[in-house]
């Protein structure tokens, strides 16, 4: 097999894991940044028979993503509202040597709440038609993964073994605060295994600055991917499960339930509040189906019940200064992958 075939199955298959890691680790320090959910898209897969004469500059692969998700109608008891969070991510990938590869990817989201009925507070005043205003997201992020050579096995001949890092900046906050004091990042490392073409694991540490103070945060993280069969894939979604079942050659019919979380600064309230802190809960459970429209297209749709999904605002001393959440709502999501 070309060697660049193999490193971009090693990023596929290996960082892939990596690619989630820091959620777990997140979803465990609700006052880290949340990462963003890559999840199975990563595992950019090159056709083992590809003709050993493709160079390295053939298999450069660039991938966009554009979604949007909606929650309705969510009940926080003395108020209603609805959400809208389109967000965008472009990815890069490509071997740098015979056993090494590289991604970088670029992602940005913008999450607005449109509050409906009732008069919302959570103890920060109100702007414009609610106690916060637009919520606005970046992060850049670098990974790489190292493919070990057949020599490093332990329990049979099928494993491989490789070692992989994630490194990434970013910066979360409500519209009128300052970025740049919100900018901060972490890393990610792991050592991935995978067993022929079933099993695949990674465990590691993920390293990340609070969002509050700065403080830096230290956590093992852990992932799987089990492929039951050709039609059956269990894989772990940070602190959640995401079951598959593939329908013929262009449908993939999936159920998911995991926790999500994101922290945002918010503009200046005043000396009586100053800095303040918005943090985000969601579990999200839904039915969902992949369409591979054609070899560059696939749209994706996901609906189902916003299990939880509670807001807190925090004053920078970390005290909370009030919560609201809401009971089950409905949400919808789509999403179009364009890959080269």
């Amino acid at each position: 097999m070309n060697a660049a075939v193999r490193i971009f199955r090693a990023l596929g298959a290996a960082a892939a894991g990596l690619a989630l890691l820091p959620l777990a680790a997140f979803a465990q320090e609700t006052r880290e940044y949340d990462l963003p959910q890559l999840e199975e898209e990563v595992r950019a897969e090159i056709a083992a028979e590809a003709r050993p004469e493709v160079s390295l500059r053939d298999l450069v692969k660039v991938k966009l993503k554009a979604m949007n998700r909606f929650v309705g109608l969510a009940d926080f008891g003395d108020y209603k509202a609805n959400s809208y969070q389109p967000e965008f991510r472009l990815r890069v990938t490509t071997p740098v040597a015979r056993n090494a590869g590289i991604r970088l990817m670029g992602t940005g989201r913008i999450l607005q709440y449109d509050f409906i009925e009732g008069d919302p507070d959570l103890r920060i005043g109100s702007v414009s038609d609610g106690p916060f205003d637009s919520l606005y997201k970046w992060t850049v992020r670098l990974q790489g993964a190292y493919l070990l050579d057949e020599h490093w096995t332990i329990f049979s001949k099928s494993e491989r073994w490789s070692l992989l890092l994630d490194l990434f900046t970013q910066a979360a906050w409500e519209k009128g605060a300052d970025m740049n004091d919100t900018i901060g990042g972490g890393g990610s490392f792991a050592v991935g295994f995978r067993f022929g073409e079933t099993l695949e694991l990674a465990a590691g540490v993920s390293l990340g600055t609070s969002l509050r103070t700065g403080e830096l945060k230290v956590k093992p993280v852990a992932e799987f991917d089990w492929r039951v069969n050709d039609q059956w894939k269990i894989s772990s979604q940070g602190l959640g499960l995401q079951v598959e079942r593939r329908l013929g050659e262009r449908f993939v019919l999936f159920a998911r339930a995991r926790m999500e979380g994101s922290s945002y600064q918010l503009a200046d309230r005043g000396e009586q509040i100053g800095d303040a802190f918005l943090r985000i809960r969601q579990v999200p459970v839904g039915l969902g189906l992949k369409w591979n429209l054609t070899r560059y297209l696939r749209v994706t749709t996901l609906g189902g019940v916003m299990a939880l999904h509670r807001l807190e605002v925090q004053d920078r001393h970390g005290t909370k200064l009030d919560s609201d959440t809401a009971g089950p709502s409905p949400y919808f999501l789509v999403r179009f992958d364009l890959k080269s």
